[in-house]
């Protein structure tokens, strides 16, 4: 079936180029409607930039709706459907465009240190046909253990949510959390979830050892799973911290990069790319912008008063 639809493509394809309309393909973790917001700002950051969709470009877009493991066939169909790009985030969706391409550019919107996972040489030179935006996953890690100890004066007690198949950025990222914890006066225990079926036990397993808190690693697999995470947490009363994007979804506290950002400044490094530039040549752009977000709603389900100072640094307030 993939070659079938793969085949199908290839007109339109060729069709697309007879009108010079440049393609480029999106290749998301989540939905369409998770995305969004993100794909919308990288959209208006090439109209920005005079690329009119349309005209001038045309979007090919794959979503895996929360089922990783259904990426490298869908982006070996963006390669098959010509694309001129490849724009991803995450490190699924990075391996899995690499695997379907060595020629075709790859832009990473958003990922944790491609460098400690091997996809790029450097974050001044990356070689090869990739390039994009990163952040310190472990560092956001520690940053989180800080903020959830200030929602929480009295926590003393934390349960880590880690992904063992994931086992160099999880256990990075739970190092850091685990020395931030320890000058916070705090203690971690970590808990693995090696994909979604696990969740409902491993949270009935840390409901039990009746800790004060749930932090969750920054990881792909919990990413695109922010919803039922978070609605766990709920369920057992935990108050709970993790990306931004897992505060909107009903966690108690975020922190993270300003992923809709980076997803705009992403649209500039394809600007560059489809004028002639080498992705292996573009340096690879750290965020300079983060986010604290707090779920007021959650919150008040709790039974939970956030500290007034926290409130005011909070750029966002879901109510």
């Amino acid at each position: 079936m993939q070659h079938l639809a793969s085949a199908a493509l290839l007109p339109l394809a060729s069709y697309a180029r007879a009108r010079g309309i440049r393609r480029i393909g999106l290749l998301g973790m989540t939905s369409a409607t998770g995305y969004a917001a993100k794909w919308g700002a990288f959209r208006q950051g090439l109209k920005a930039r005079g690329w009119v969709d349309g005209k001038q470009i045309e979007f090919i877009e794959r979503f895996a709706d929360g089922q990783l493991e259904r990426l490298p066939s869908q982006a070996v169909e963006l390669v098959d459907a010509g694309v001129e790009v490849i724009v991803t985030h995450g490190i699924p969706g990075a391996r899995a465009a690499r695997q379907a391409t060595q020629t075709v550019p790859i832009v990473l919107a958003a990922i944790a240190d491609p460098v400690a996972a091997g996809l790029v040489t450097s974050y001044a030179r990356p070689g090869g046909n990739m390039t994009g935006m990163a952040f310190l996953a472990h560092e956001m890690a520690a940053k989180r253990m800080q903020m959830l100890k200030e929602a929480l004066p009295r926590a003393t007690r934390v349960a880590v949510l880690s992904n063992p198949r994931n086992p160099l950025f999880s256990q990075a990222m739970f190092d850091a959390m685990q020395a931030a914890a320890t000058q916070l006066g705090l203690t971690v225990q970590r808990h693995d979830a090696a994909d979604p079926s696990q969740f409902a036990r491993v949270f009935d397993d840390i409901s039990a050892r009746r800790p004060d808190a749930v932090a969750l690693t920054e990881e792909a697999m919990f990413n695109a799973h922010v919803g039922p995470l978070a609605d766990l947490a709920l369920q057992h009363r935990l108050p709970s911290v993790g990306t931004k994007d897992y505060c909107d979804a009903g966690g108690l506290v975020g922190y993270g990069a300003d992923f809709t950002a980076m997803f705009g400044r992403a649209a500039l490094v394809v600007d560059r790319i489809l004028r002639g530039a080498r992705a292996g040549d573009l340096p690879i752009e750290q965020p300079t912008r983060f986010e604290l977000a707090a779920n007021l709603r959650t919150a008040q389900a709790l039974g939970i008063v956030l500290p007034n100072a926290l409130l005011l640094r909070a750029d966002s307030l879901i109510r």
